[in-house]
């Protein structure tokens, strides 16, 4: 968008009708029980301030006029903040400032920017109850980004003008954002100005059908039971759909292009390094359209090209695909011209929109190869299982939808991969880990996967570092019981932080000696933990201040390596422990604890995991292991579901696709498999893990904890 569309939408006549616009969209959809004081033209500005954060939810997140509304808190203790949203199925936190104007000169000055950055450190602290009552209903879900590995916050400047900041406004952000951000960019900013309300609501009021040219050869044609078309299509015509419609391709989709992700990023260094290997690495794109015409510049033979014209055009699986395809084109367009992608192209008429949800959930449910599943391949890996099963009499699982070793049984790569990186000298690992666990897996100079495998680690090593890790999120429990706030907060995400401590105050030495009893190093742990534990809390609020962002200072590799340093030469004095202020201190109360609530209805309500993640079967004893093993080996179906947000029925398996809760699935697997000595009753909960990590359990646990450390 240029400079004289935006210009323009400030003009007298847009802001009229953006005017006109809001009022009509969001009257009833937004508190407004604070404002029926005001004369009719008091109501309507402060109104418009509001339905203005409304707009700029929606131009955010995609999500409706209702939702938009709802998340608008302005008023009385709003902090500095008018709206609040989290997109669905992400970590993305929007925070948002409207400043609405008549004459199309809204702008944000740099005291009310410092209001909204203040209103953050409130949000970030976890400290919802200084904000007004329409926060709560969100509260939860924010919480629940906030406290996620991959969490992003975007604080979203809506402007009834052109959107342009001045450069003390600029400073503020900025400042902001670089105290926020540690390793990865967790905190951003955007503008969201007149022309893009504009936009949006003459999108809302006569919405066009996408249309766009595929350039198909190597097609087959089916007309059963629906018209359908796949082929090769050139990634240059890809990005051209992109570069005309950009999301609106993907208005049937689950999601929206995830942005610069590692994945994608792999596919633009594909496509831009190897081009003639795209089409060999890539799963494809699947479109869904309402009309097609076909159009053939030569023969109408499967080895001759056709045009395909369509009308109604949705993206339901690729977006990743042609978003890095548009992204690969502007940076190399030459580059791009070998590139192809098979593209699958679904006519499915207006009248059908339940196959059409079906096809787009299925389409994005399917399983999808991962940087993980090439380590499937390394002959360490074979070698580092042969080596558990010889040396230890354990297991040890390293493809992907394997399921999972009992703990005391063995254990996975994954939990072997986090427990070297809190081992290994360098703080960056156990920090990146923490941020995002694919991290892991990549490989070349400099990757993390040759730092922990490369000199192939033995079993002995191996193990005992997973019991090092094992021990210290132990003892972070019983930690997290004598703090708030704060430092309970610290002690959850700075947990491989800590454990990474802690194994440098061990003596690594022997860890790998068969004949060293390695137990006496165990029985350090807890004590170790303690220490570290607060010397990491006394050291983050002397270098960095007690409202410093926690979200940045432990994500960031050069603040947790000046912390480790510090730590480390602290804590080697036995016995020595910084006296932390009471505030963090929990407090002691004679209540006895109310029973927890359920796993699966704790998950559902807090919106946790999101429709269709799939979840796998964790075998807990060895009884259990040596029962199902075999019958699960031949189909690995069986050991799979896919999760949905229903209070009693949360698991879809993918060996019928009936649903089923946690439990009852268990012991109907325990009938399929005839294992007569089954037990009667199970936790299931406890059995079913996403990727092979945190179970069920697990995740409710850990949400319940972050609770009762905000109460």
């Amino acid at each position: 968008m240029d400079e004289t569309e935006r210009r323009a939408a400030t003009a007298p006549i847009r802001i009229h009708q953006i005017r006109t616009a809001l009022l009509q969209q969001y009257q009833g959809l937004i508190y407004d029980d604070d404002l029926k004081g005001y004369d009719q033209e008091g109501y309507e500005q402060r109104f418009l301030s509001r339905a203005l954060t409304a707009a700029a939810v929606r131009e955010v997140t995609g999500c409706n006029h209702k939702i938009a509304g709802a998340s608008v808190i302005d008023g009385e203790d709003d902090q500095g903040i008018d709206g609040v949203a989290v997109t669905e199925g992400t970590q993305e936190v929007w925070l948002v400032q409207a400043k609405w104007s008549d004459e199309g000169k809204g702008k944000l000055d740099t005291n009310a920017a410092h209001k909204l950055i203040a209103g953050l450190r409130l949000i970030e602290q976890r400290s919802f109850d200084r904000f007004n009552d329409r926060l709560e209903p969100i509260a939860a879900r924010v919480n629940a980004a906030m406290h996620d590995a991959r969490l992003k916050v975007t604080l979203v400047i809506a402007v009834m003008g052109v959107g342009t900041l001045n450069r003390e406004t600029i400073s503020v952000l900025e400042d902001a954002r670089n105290e926020f951000n540690g390793l990865g960019p967790a905190l951003g900013y955007r503008v969201v100005h007149a022309a893009d309300i504009l936009r949006q609501i003459r999108e809302d009021l006569a919405p066009e059908p996408v249309r766009v040219t595929v350039r198909m050869t190597n097609w087959l044609r089916r007309n059963t039971p629906l018209t359908a078309y796949q082929g090769t299509v050139p990634a240059s015509n890809i990005a051209e759909w992109y570069q005309e419609h950009e999301s609106r391709l993907y208005e049937q989709n689950l999601r929206q292009s995830l942005g610069t992700t590692r994945v994608n990023s792999g596919m633009l260094s594909t496509l831009v390094d190897q081009p003639e290997n795209f089409w060999l690495f890539n799963n494809g794109v699947t479109v869904l359209c309402n009309e097609l015409e076909e159009d053939w510049p030569g023969r109408r033979r499967p080895d001759e090209p056709v045009h395909l014209r369509l009308s109604g055009v949705s993206v339901v699986n690729g977006a990743q695909t042609v978003a890095a395809a548009h992204r690969a084109t502007q940076g190399s367009s030459e580059a791009v011209e070998d590139a192809e992608v098979t593209v699958k192209v679904i006519v499915v008429d207006k009248s059908m929109p339940d196959l059409a949800q079906r096809i787009t959930e299925t389409t994005n449910t399917q399983n999808h190869v991962e940087q993980r599943d090439f380590i499937a391949l390394d002959e360490v890996q074979a070698l580092t299982r042969e080596d558990f099963m010889l040396s230890l009499q354990k297991s040890y699982v390293f493809k992907r939808g394997e399921p999972d070793p009992a703990p005391d049984e063995g254990c996975s790569v994954v939990h072997a991969a986090i427990a070297l990186a809190c081992a290994h000298r360098s703080t960056e690992l156990a920090v990146r880990a923490k941020r995002d666990t694919d991290f892991l897996w990549e490989r070349g100079s400099g990757g993390a996967y040759p730092r922990l495998f490369g000199e192939r680690p033995g079993a002995f090593q191996i193990w005992r570092s997973v019991l090092v890790h094992r021990a210290v999120g132990t003892a972070l429990n019983e930690e997290r019981k004598r703090f708030q706030k704060r430092a309970a907060d610290v002690s959850q995400r700075g947990d491989l932080l800590v454990a990474h401590l802690v194994f440098q105050l061990l003596d690594q030495d022997r860890i790998d000696d068969p004949e060293y009893d390695w137990d006496v190093a165990l029985q350090e742990v807890p004590a170790l933990t303690n220490r570290v534990l607060s010397w990491l809390i006394h050291h983050i609020d002397t270098e960095y201040g007690q409202s410093s962002f926690l979200s940045g200072t432990l994500t960031d590799a050069g603040r947790c390596k000046r912390l480790a340093e510090l730590v480390l030469r602290d804590a080697q004095r036995e016995g020595v422990i910084p006296d932390l202020p009471a505030a963090y201190k929990a407090g002691k109360g004679g209540k006895r604890k109310p029973r927890r609530p359920n796993a699966v209805p704790t998950l559902v309500d807090h919106g946790r995991i999101a429709d269709g993640t799939p979840v796998l079967l964790r075998l807990w004893n060895k009884p259990e292991i040596d029962a199902l093993t075999p019958w699960l080996a031949e189909d690995p179906r069986r050991g799979e579901a896919t999760w949905v947000n229903d209070r009693t029925r949360c698991l879809v398996w993918a060996g019928d696709g009936n649903s089923y809760s946690p439990t009852r699935l268990v012991l109907n697997l325990y009938e399929l498999a005839g294992w007569e000595e089954a037990p009667v009753t199970v936790q299931g909960p406890a059995r079913w893990t996403l990727d092979g990590a945190a179970t069920l359990s697990d995740l409710a646990r850990a949400l319940l904890d972050e609770q009762a450390e905000q109460e």
